[in-house]
C-alpha cells in the first residue's frame, strides 16, 4: 500500500461500486421480463461509452481507443460480451443471490489459472480454499435444487466469462491505460450486441413498445455500468489489491439484499448454506493471499 493510501475513501468507493454493481444486475433482471437479452446488453454497452465519450472525450481525445494489444483487447471485449449476454440470461431464470454466488466461483478459477497464465504461485491453502469454494457451488447448485437447469447453465458460462475477463484484465492492466481498455471493452461489446439483435425474437422476445419506464431503466443499465466502473477502478487509487480483493465478495451480500428489495426473493436455507460457504472461503483465501503479498512485498501496489 503506498503512502498516499487512503483504505476508508478506498472502502466507500468500493461499496459504492457493489451497490451499483447489484442495481445494474437488479435493472437488467427486471427488463427481461419485458424484452430479451441482446437489446438490454445493447443499451447497457452503448451507454457506457456514450457517457464515456462525454466525460473522458474531451480530455483524451483519440487516447480512448489507442492500443499497444488489439488482439488482447478484442478477447476482452467479447469475454466482457459474453458476460453481460450470460449473466442477465441467467438472472431471467434464477434468483439475483443465487446466480451471483455462481460466479463468483470465478475468482477461484483465476487463482488457480494464475499460475499457469500469468506465472503467479498457488499455495497450497489457496488450492484448499478454491476447493471449498467449488464445494459451496455444488450446494448451491445441487441436483434436485429449485434452481432452473438452464438458468444455472448460463450462469456457468458466465463464469467462464468472467474468469476470462479477469485474466485479461490482469494482463493488460500494466500495458495498457485502464480508460481506454474500458471504452475498448464497450464498443466491441456494442458489436456483439448488435450482432446478436437478430436472436432478440428467440432470445426473450421484442418488447411490444417501449414505455416510459422501461426506456429510463434501459438508460439505468449504461449509467449504472459506467459508474460503477469508474467507482471500482478509484478504489484500486486509493489502496492496494491486497486491501481490496477480500472485500470483493461483499458483493454476494449487496446482490441478495437487491433480490430481496426489489424480487422478494430470499435463498432457502440450503442454498443460503452454498452461498455461506462460498462467501467465507473466498474472503478467508484472499484474506491469506492478500497477508502472503504484503509478507513477501510490502510496497506492492496495482
Amino acid at each position: 500500500m503506498n503512502a498516499a493510501a487512503r483504505p476508508l475513501r478506498a472502502l466507500a468507493l468500493l461499496t459504492g461500486a457493489q451497490c451499483l454493481f447489484a442495481l445494474l444486475d437488479a435493472t437488467g433482471k427486471a427488463l427481461t421480463v419485458d424484452m430479451g437479452v441482446p437489446l438490454i446488453s445493447l443499451a447497457r454497452h452503448a451507454g457506457q461509452a456514450a457517457l464515456m465519450l462525454l466525460v473522458l472525450g474531451p480530455r483524451m481525445g483519440g487516447q480512448l481507443v489507442q492500443t499497444r494489444h488489439p488482439w488482447l483487447q478484442l478477447w476482452r471485449g467479447l469475454a466482457m460480451s459474453g458476460f453481460t449476454l450470460f449473466f442477465f440470461s441467467a438472472l431471467f431464470r434464477l434468483p439475483q443471490a443465487e446466480a451471483t454466488a455462481i460466479n463468483f466461483v470465478a475468482p477461484f478459477v483465476v487463482m488457480l489459472l494464475a499460475a499457469p497464465v500469468l506465472g503467479e504461485r498457488v499455495s497450497g491453502m489457496m488450492w484448499g480454499g478454491a476447493a471449498v469454494g467449488f464445494l459451496g457451488m455444488l450446494v448451491l447448485a445441487r441436483p434436485g435444487s429449485a434452481l432452473d437447469g438452464v438458468g444455472v447453465g448460463f450462469a456457468l458460462l458466465t463464469m467462464v466469462c468472467n474468469v476470462s475477463f479477469q485474466l485479461l484484465t490482469r494482463k493488460l492492466a500494466p500495458l495498457e491505460n485502464s480508460f481506454s481498455t474500458m471504452f475498448l471493452s464497450s464498443a466491441i461489446s456494442i458489436v456483439v450486441s448488435l450482432a446478436a439483435l437478430p436472436l432478440q425474437s428467440r432470445w426473450g422476445g421484442w418488447p411490444a413498445a417501449l414505455d416510459t419506464r422501461e426506456i429510463a431503466l434501459l438508460f439505468a443499465t449504461g449509467a449504472l455500468g459506467a459508474v460503477s466502473q469508474w467507482f471500482f477502478i478509484r478504489a484500486y487509487v486509493w489502496s492496494s489489491a491486497s486491501f481490496i480483493a477480500p472485500l470483493l465478495f461483499m458483493q454476494l451480500v449487496w446482490s441478495t439484499a437487491t433480490g430481496w428489495l426489489f424480487f422478494s426473493q430470499l435463498p432457502d436455507r440450503t442454498s443460503l448454506l452454498g452461498i455461506v460457504i462460498i462467501l467465507g472461503s473466498g474472503v478467508l483465501t484472499m484474506v491469506y493471499a492478500a497477508r502472503r503479498a504484503a509478507h513477501h512485498d510490502p510496497g506492492d501496489r496495482p
